[in-house]
């Protein structure tokens, strides 16, 4: 009598097992908040193609990017500042006088298109570096100083010239509407920064420094790393990013208004900021979160005007959705340590329980 032996029967994952895995995968925070963005502008891209024929496009997607251009260049920038633990808050404003002192280098002062341009870029820097000097250098509260400069960078900006300045010539017409190889040239230039702030953030040690620095600043000073001068070079160049900002909005609409360009632009970069998965206390993000929810805002904002919404219907919308961002970001500070903290716990019982 012959006697076949059982194949032994694959039992199932005991349950703190299970938990621990779904808590492990809930708990990539930068996973689950980039994948619900995605999937939302999937929604809104799929609503708005079919309410509006011409939204899939090209020239429609060509609009997008090169509208929100300015903007992408801007957080590019302020990501790293922001994953450090600080924030600027003056940008807006600190667009509006980098492009009114480079229209006016056009116009009035008789320089060449580099001149204007470095000179818009270099008053973004030199502002940065006023924030970076408080801020980083001295310890005062990053919200309170930024919001002081936004005030100051605006009323200066009208001081030095309270009308619009425009017809700033042919070169800078090429740099807000030309294209190169068939590309709009400003998507070039957001292009390259985000692939300059991606590659820095990812790649180098001075990236790691800043995630360090964002998570315990302290920590970071006994590990003996730049907590001041890092944050203080992280201004400076959010500041040069705010002054090509305001350049190539310059070149875009060929002028500057004193008191309209810029408005409002750092609550738009805080927005894109938070809703691509950014902590606003620091040490938390990825610059794909970011580019994803930059195409988010400009495809919301797009669709909302091809559909013919009034503005302040868009401004309701931008609303919502810094309030959004704010939720997403208390979703990844206060839930996910959480849940950390709950698989961590599992996984022990179930070491003890392997022991036992």
């Amino acid at each position: 009598m012959s006697s076949t032996s059982a194949l032994p029967s694959a039992s199932p994952a005991p349950a703190p097992a299970r938990l621990g895995s779904w808590f492990k995968r809930l708990g990539n925070i930068d996973f689950a908040l980039n994948n619900i963005l995605l999937l939302a502008l999937i929604l809104l891209c799929a609503v708005f193609a079919v309410q509006s024929p011409v939204f899939f496009t090209w020239s429609n997607a060509e609009i997008i990017l090169t509208n929100n251009a300015a903007i992408g260049v801007l957080v590019a920038a302020m990501t790293l500042l922001a994953i450090a633990g600080h924030v600027d808050l003056s940008v807006g404003s600190n667009i509006a006088l980098s492009s009114m002192i480079a229209a006016l280098c056009m116009t009035e002062w008789e320089c060449s298109a580099p001149v204007a341009i470095a000179a818009g870029i270099g008053t973004g820097a030199l502002a940065g570096a006023a924030n970076g000097v408080m801020c980083a250098l001295l310890r005062f509260n990053p919200i309170i100083v930024t919001l002081g400069m936004l005030g100051i960078l605006r009323g200066a900006t009208l001081l030095i010239s309270n009308t619009e300045v425009y017809g700033l010539g042919d070169a800078f017409n090429t740099l807000g509407n030309g294209a190169f190889l068939g590309v709009p040239v400003l998507l070039w230039i957001v292009v390259a920064c985000f692939a300059a702030s991606a590659l820095f953030i990812s790649l180098t040690t001075w990236g790691r420094y800043i995630y360090a620095i964002g998570i315990n600043a302290h920590a970071a000073f006994l590990a003996a790393l730049p907590v001041r001068a890092l944050p203080f070079a992280l201004y400076v160049i959010t500041g040069a990013a705010a002054g090509l900002a305001g350049v190539m909005l310059a070149a875009r609409v060929d002028g500057s208004s004193p008191g309209s360009m810029g408005l409002q632009m750092e609550l738009q970069a805080l927005t894109i900021i938070l809703l691509g998965g950014v902590a606003f206390a620091g040490g938390r993000g990825r610059m794909t979160g970011v580019i994803i929810a930059w195409i988010f805002l400009g495809v919301l904002s797009n669709g909302l005007t091809l559909l013919n919404v009034t503005p302040f219907v868009q401004l309701v919308a931008s609303g919502l959705a810094l309030v959004f961002a704010a939720a997403l970001d208390t979703l990844g500070t206060v839930i996910a340590p959480r849940l950390e903290q709950r698989r961590r716990a599992l996984e022990q019982q179930r070491a003890q329980a392997a022991r036992a």
